[in-house]
């Protein structure tokens, strides 16, 4: 079976759309604390964003300290909101030892492919996968971001580029490794 001209590899029965599925519940969850520290703190401020995309638009796109305004201010609410992501994903799965809201939600666990890998060890290198899917977004707008998720549908074990950079892999948290 192909997806997107990309042979796919057999995976557990419901792995990869159970992943999509935390994917998105933990993007709902990122917007709604985005949302929070916007209401408390006036960051990440989109609506700022917006007003300077207007402010380009109506010069006629032509003015360059107004583009400049509007790639700054994207840049700042954008780099907000993936440090409130980073932190959301590292914190959620320190406590909840490898899985996150949408990951409990949907009976997904990361876990070590190296069996003997002890927790305080397994968690920095969550810490790192975190950061490495943060500073792909960042450097790159989501495009690499993009690519390491297809890689899903390549592999029978579903890893993404992350998984592969810290060795890790999502598991039903009923069947764990």
């Amino acid at each position: 079976m192909g997806f997107m001209g990309l042979e796919t590899a057999y995976a557990p029965s419901g792995m990869r759309s159970r992943r999509l599925a935390a994917f998105f519940i933990d993007a709902f969850i990122v917007l709604i604390l985005s949302f929070i520290a916007f209401r408390f703190f006036g960051e990440p401020d989109f609506f700022s964003v917006k007003k300077a995309m207007d402010a380009a638009e109506l010069a006629g796109g032509q003015d360059a300290a107004l583009t400049g305004a509007v790639f700054s201010t994207f840049n700042r609410a954008y780099g907000i909101m993936l440090a409130i992501s980073f932190f959301y994903e590292v914190l959620s799965q320190f406590i909840f030892r490898g899985s996150t809201i949408g990951k409990l939600v949907c009976r997904l666990k990361i876990t070590s492919r190296n069996v003997e890998r002890k927790w305080p060890v397994h968690a920095l290198l969550l810490c790192v996968r975190s950061f490495l899917k943060m500073l792909s977004l960042y450097l790159f707008q989501g495009f690499p971001f993009l690519i390491c998720c297809l890689t899903i549908f390549t592999n029978k074990e579903c890893y993404t580029g992350f998984d592969m950079a810290v060795k890790t892999i999502t598991v039903d948290r009923k069947k764990e490794l």
